[in-house]
């Protein structure tokens, strides 16, 4: 795929045709992912959690983190609710069943005392795609949403909405494949793995280009209008692209966010059990010194 003239997915040292597909939120990645519709992801921890437990750590393996952040919960404009105790009876907004957001909002409800079910509760988290939360948020149909960016940043500018809440340290994104990929295209993916590294180092290096590239693929992914440079300046501040660091560290950092989020969603009700992180880490990719 060709972007300001430099082949970042261009396998070596054979070319590989790479075709892109987008879901609305992480479960259905995963699923993509489970059933072989696709061959790697760029995806939520939450859902790659929840296909780790249901496989029993068989299928699904991390390569690299990729994001960090942008991750908040936002009031509509007017309500005085600012606890977790503010939300009994309220309706709050999640982009889907099991994602990391949906996985947040449970979990800092819960954390404040109240009952959060499924169906019922002291609180009800809706799962609703991104675009229909921004309806329903505007209509005042719901009092809350936890969701991601740029819609955090949508939420507050263009509709008045206020953050209450956030995880900065969220691991939001990661490169994900499964254990068959690795084994019958191993080279391919450490390839794939290397690319998205160096588009990573010419984004830290370059914020001119990392604005221009979201702000075309946001565009031409929603079918609308570039996000304001403001907007996205705003959405950009709160979310964190994972630089390079020894292996040892990543992993050791990985697990233990991996952990929380499995415990997380345990605790939600959206896990019957945990299950060890370790499988899912087997294959974290290394960084090479020089490239």
């Amino acid at each position: 795929m060709e972007r300001e003239g430099v082949n970042w997915y261009g396998s070596r040292p054979a070319p590989v045709l790479v075709e892109w597909r987008a879901f609305n939120a992480g479960p259905s990645a995963v699923e993509a992912l489970l059933t072989g519709a696709v061959d790697i992801v760029y995806v939520g921890a939450s859902p790659l959690i929840n296909g780790h437990v249901r496989t029993a750590g068989r299928m699904l393996r991390v390569l690299t983190p990729v994001a960090s952040g942008g991750n908040a919960l936002v009031v509509r404009s007017g309500l005085s609710l600012r606890s977790a105790e503010d939300f009994r009876n309220r309706r709050l907004a999640s982009p889907q069943l099991g994602n990391t957001q949906d996985v947040s909002a449970r979990a800092w409800l819960r954390a404040g005392g109240l009952d959060v079910r499924l169906s019922g509760g002291d609180a009800q988290v809706i799962p609703v795609a991104n675009p229909e939360m921004m309806l329903l948020f505007k209509r005042g149909q719901i009092d809350a949403a936890w969701t991601v960016e740029p819609w955090v940043s949508r939420l507050t500018s263009e509709f008045g909405g206020t953050v209450i809440a956030e995880d900065a340290e969220a691991i939001v994104t990661v490169l994900a494949c499964s254990a068959q990929v690795i084994a019958e295209r191993g080279e391919e993916v450490r390839s794939f793995v290397r690319s998205h590294w160096a588009l990573r180092d010419r984004l830290l290096a370059d914020p001119a280009l990392h604005r221009r590239l979201i702000s075309a693929g946001l565009a031409a992914e929603t079918r609308s209008a570039a996000l304001s440079p403001e907007l996205l300046e705003k959405s950009l501040g709160r979310l964190k692209l994972d630089g390079p660091e020894e292996l040892a560290v990543r992993r050791a950092r990985l697990e233990v966010a991996l952990g929380r989020s499995m415990h997380d969603a345990v605790s939600a009700g959206l896990l019957r059990e945990a299950f060890p992180v370790a499988p899912l880490l087997s294959a974290l990719q290394e960084e090479p010194q020089n490239r």
